[in-house]
């Protein structure tokens, strides 16, 4: 079941953008040189072959997943520059967890969660619906994997 998405604008754009290169470049280029790989000799023992096989299964699963994105999305506006009151989408948030560890984190859409970027969280998270409307100085309890952790709002940009 294919969940709504919540994107800027842009962020979409760059996701369609994305996915037409994929479709139409990266893909079939990559399925030429599988095709001429496998024409070359025994393909279990093609390490060409091998190379474009995996290659054009990570394009296709990441085909999938942007094709997943894009089909049920809400486009949401990015907010004013005034300061936030309460936690919503954009917002920098400091939090401190009950252990003293403090993160400061950008709130930001679910389709537009970077993995390399630990520091944008979605407000579907566990973490983001947790302080979702919550105000400076609110404690909330989060279930985090194996734990819960009580999370205090120190700051909201």
């Amino acid at each position: 079941m294919v969940s709504k998405q919540f994107l800027t604008q842009e962020w979409y754009e760059k996701l369609l953008q994305e996915l037409n290169n994929l479709v139409d470049d990266k893909l079939p280029e990559v399925l030429k040189r599988l095709k001429e790989a496998s024409e070359q000799w025994d393909i279990s023992e093609n390490a060409e072959y091998d190379e474009a096989l995996a290659r054009k299964e990570l394009l296709e699963a990441r085909i999938g997943e942007i094709e997943r994105l894009v089909s049920d999305v809400e486009i949401i506006q990015k907010k004013s520059k005034k300061k936030d009151t309460v936690v919503g989408y954009w917002s920098f948030v400091k939090l401190k967890f009950d252990d003293g560890i403090v993160y400061d984190v950008e709130i930001v859409g679910t389709g537009e969660v970077d993995i390399d970027d630990s520091f944008k969280i979605s407000l579907q998270s566990p973490i983001g619906s947790a302080i979702r409307n919550k105000k400076v100085g609110d404690i909330v309890k989060v279930r985090l994997i194996g734990s819960r952790k009580e999370v205090t709002i120190i700051a909201i940009d």
